[in-house]
């Protein structure tokens, strides 16, 4: 996300917490995974549906076993990457199914549905509980979420929460053994209330629009033997989570548009009502946005990049397109190719300067001055946070770092180099007379003393590192370097260890100076003072 920093005479916008062209640098090759072409479409017998109307507390009853369609996840890549998806299969799967209603002269809204889950446990020892994220329960959310009973393999589990509702543990009667899988079924309820630019939330109603990230039981990480069940710190991003695969089912007001992460593969409308059903690839989780929109959709190397309006919006379609084009086109040349069908960019009013979600942005400062470098930044995240994931909250560096210099690489390619030294000269002035100039960027979240500082030190110093680990490598063992990166680490974790392996790799060098002086260690930095 974004916020305004002002500085002398310029301001810039700065992602605020925590969820991007120019020829001749580096061309790189498709990507294939060698694997076998998916299987076709089946259908598969699910835990009996949830038929009840959930009040706070949801106690659906049981009916008949219910025969869902499963749809082939690879109709969401582009075609040279549908055997991604055979890459990992004992990936979680989620079949989601919710209803989506706006009360009347209301701007509130809610979502009930039901979540249903294959895990597969692929570490080498039992599991004798699992835990489920309520996200919308987090501080950052203007929502409330209820969820439960649970019910793993048709037996009734109770949970016991967590975080003050933000988790749900449940113990299991018999332990999940290595390479076993479970059948989770969990119906919610999420109650939606509206914020504004003055007290901006990741989720919630904003002018008309729903926006809802991760609105459905998550399942967490699992670090060490132990599921990730951390409060995030003010000020920096929520989730942590492994690659997925998801099918969505929603239905809302006919009136209104849709945009999900991941591709639609069938729909209807009826009776006031539109059903319409989304597949995705391989994602660490997914967001969906509803409202009055005007859609508009253009071709970028094969990728249908969609931009969602507000009707108030629509003479800027062309600014915010424009800087999602170029920087989807840039990235794909300089760190790897974005292997979905789709891109969804959402006008978002008032939700930071913008959010990002794999396959979805989310951007609160359309219709302002400041449009072009909240889409970048968020379309950068596709790539720093989406394909390469990391510890959003322990390592922020690793993906707001490098989402700031896509915004260098953006003005680089789209205004030349001149355009994009002056916007490193003003990230340089910005942290030169900043409190703490000295600190590392390797800290997490809570370590800052503010969000400026966090804002300071991640986003901007952050970025300054990337460009003198550039400077440093020359552009060709840089970009080289950037895209092994991607290739190691494409749908999976990296850690600021595993970024500095593989630069060393690139350059066969030992990098311990520059990466204590700027990430691990801090201190004074000459380049601040250009």
């Amino acid at each position: 996300m974004l916020f305004k920093i002002t500085h002398r005479s310029f301001s810039i916008l700065l992602p605020a917490v925590l969820l991007v062209s120019c020829s001749g640098w580096i061309e790189l090759g498709t990507v294939s995974n060698g694997l076998s072409t998916p299987a076709p479409a089946e259908t598969v017998a699910l835990p009996p549906e949830n038929t009840s109307t959930p009040q706070p507390t949801i106690t659906p009853t049981s009916s008949p076993t219910q025969v869902f369609k499963i749809y082939e996840q690879s109709q969401a890549m582009l075609p040279q990457f549908t055997q991604d998806v055979d890459a990992f299969p004992q990936a979680t799967r989620y079949l989601i199914d919710v209803q989506i209603d706006f009360a009347e002269d209301s701007p509130d809204a809610s979502i009930q549905g039901e979540a249903r889950i294959h895990y597969t446990n692929t570490t080498d020892e039992d599991l004798r509980d699992l835990v489920l994220m309520l996200w919308p329960n987090q501080d950052q959310y203007a929502s409330a979420m209820t969820a439960g009973p649970v019910w793993v393999d048709g037996v009734q589990l109770d949970p016991t929460e967590e975080l003050g509702g933000v988790a749900l543990r449940i113990e299991l009667p018999d332990a999940i053994e290595p390479g076993d899988a479970v059948e989770i079924r969990v119906p919610f309820r999420i109650e939606v209330e509206p914020f504004d630019a003055h007290s901006p939330r990741r989720f919630g109603t904003t002018q008309g629009v729903l926006i809802a990230p991760t609105f459905y039981p998550i399942i967490p990480r699992l670090i060490e033997g132990e599921w990730e069940v951390v409060s995030p710190p003010p000020g920096g991003d929520t989730t942590n989570s492994e690659v997925a695969f998801y099918q969505l089912h929603f239905t809302y007001p006919s009136d209104l548009a849709l945009a999900a992460s991941g591709v639609q593969v069938d729909g209807r409308v009826h009776g006031g009502n539109t059903e319409a059903t989304y597949v995705t690839g391989p994602m660490r989780d997914v967001a969906f946005a509803l409202g009055p929109f005007k859609e508009f959709s253009r071709d970028v190397q094969g990728v249908e990049v969609n931009t969602w309006l507000l009707e108030e919006h629509v003479p800027d379609e062309t600014v915010v397109a424009d800087a999602a084009g170029t920087t989807l086109t840039l990235l794909n040349e300089l760190v790897g190719p974005y292997p979905y069908k789709e891109l969804d960019v959402v006008d978002a009013p008032g939700a930071f300067g913008g959010i990002e979600y794999p396959g979805l942005v989310y951007i609160g400062t359309v219709g302002t001055p400041w449009m072009i470098e909240p889409t970048v930044h968020e379309v950068a995240h596709q790539w720093f946070y989406g394909l390469i994931g990391g510890d959003q909250i322990q390592e922020p560096w690793l993906d707001e770092a490098l989402a700031t210099y896509g915004e260098a690489l953006y003005y680089e390619r789209a205004f030349g180099y001149g355009r994009s030294t002056g916007f490193l000269s003003q990230l340089r002035a910005v942290v030169r007379d900043g409190a703490h100039p000295t600190w590392p960027i390797g800290l997490g979240v809570g370590e800052f003393e503010s969000s400026k500082d966090y804002g300071d030190i991640v986003y901007l110093k952050g970025a300054l590192f990337v460009d003198a680990l550039r400077r440093h490598l020359g552009d060709d063992v840089f970009f080289i370097f950037m895209q092994d990166y991607y290739n190691e680490f494409r749908y999976d974790v990296a850690t600021t260890m595993d970024f500095q392996a593989s630069a060393e790799v690139a350059c066969d060098c030992d990098l311990d100076a520059l990466f204590n002086l700027w990430v691990h260690e801090g201190g004074e930095i000459a380049d601040l003072s250009r």
